[in-house]
């Protein structure tokens, strides 16, 4: 009897621990909507992953999680409005890697990206894809880059907006393969790409989620990625550094949740919990991996130090080149 009754007490336990893994959701939060700020136009890879992240905080609390795009100013416009929100864990903010390239980019900012958001979870990354319209006589890195230097300033590229993670992939592809080209901001992927797969635009560098479907319809020829090695998202690629004769060119795209400054540690904790939780699951793995991300998830702090270090290396990179917002 006594062995009966301590192996019920067990599963009681273990029944209790599960619970507890499954529901992290403060007793006093969330007790209303949630809204969670995206600073680019529908269509894109951070559009995809904010409605990912909307989804299962809906399924896993209750509470309806809306999505409010807010496009414009290279994200400055929705990263402000979270910024100066009230900080109660009711407005969040995803962005992307754009976000440590601002105080590169603006001498001055109404806000401090860096003071006045709180890291709250890396959500993937992945490299960028650099593609070309169909009607380029353009097949390889190389060959873009012939094409650039005989006609400077003649080659169009498309990039999510000035200031994005996009954007400076094109400056710095410009700057070390000492190129003449025209950057042609747009607000957001979903319009950048549209715009070159029509051939308004010659070329496009951005998320593999935008990119890769049009590649794979034959609307986009797909040149390189932007990672230091071919990548598994896009294996069939070589990396741009590889291909263009560029060595140490690299840029990773990466996304992730942000709140204002002084929201509590507790709330922070809570969101950090279920969506780490949900990135490192098997169902999230593969989530993203249809967004052409690999999953990175981990602790408030080691974001906030991650993205205080991406910071200062994009920084140094935007000062030295001398690139200025427009």
């Amino acid at each position: 009897m006594p062995f009966l009754i301590s192996r019920a007490f067990a599963l009681c336990v273990v029944l209790a621990g599960n619970a507890a893994v499954a529901q992290t959701k403060l007793s006093d939060y969330p007790v209303r909507a949630l809204r969670l700020v995206n600073p680019y136009s529908p269509g894109g890879t951070t559009d995809l992953v904010a409605r990912m992240i909307a989804t299962r905080l809906t399924e896993v609390w209750g509470q309806q999680i809306i999505v409010d795009n807010r496009p414009g100013a290279g994200t400055n416009i929705g990263n402000e409005i979270v910024a100066r929100a009230q900080p109660d864990g009711y407005t969040l903010l995803v962005n992307s890697a754009a976000i440590a390239t601002l105080t590169g980019f603006y001498s001055k900012l109404p806000y401090d990206p860096l003071r006045d958001l709180a890291a709250v979870v890396s959500i993937g990354d992945s490299p960028l894809v650099l593609a070309v319209s169909p009607s380029m006589e353009i097949r390889s890195v190389r060959d873009m880059i012939d094409y650039a230097r005989a006609k400077p300033k003649l080659l169009t590229l498309a990039s999510s907006g000035t200031g994005s993670s996009t954007h400076l992939a094109i400056e710095l592809f410009k700057a070390m393969a000492k190129v003449e080209t025209t950057h042609v901001p747009f607000k957001g992927g979903g319009p950048a790409v549209i715009a070159t797969a029509s051939g308004e635009v010659n070329a496009i560098i951005n998320s593999p989620a935008v990119v890769l479907p049009h590649v794979k319809s034959g609307r986009l020829r797909g040149l390189a990625v932007t990672s230091a090695k071919r990548s598994e998202i896009a294996p069939d690629l070589p990396a741009l550094a590889e291909a263009g004769g560029l060595p140490g060119y690299e840029v990773q795209g990466w996304y992730g949740v942000f709140a204002p400054r002084a929201t509590p540690r507790r709330i922070v904790g809570a969101l950090n919990t279920e969506l780490d939780r949900y990135v490192q699951s098997p169902e999230g793995r593969a989530r993203l991996l249809t967004f052409g991300l690999t999953t990175t998830g981990g602790s408030p702090e080691a974001f906030a130090d991650y993205y205080r270090r991406e910071t200062e290396r994009w920084g140094r990179i935007i000062r030295a080149a001398g690139i200025k917002s427009d």
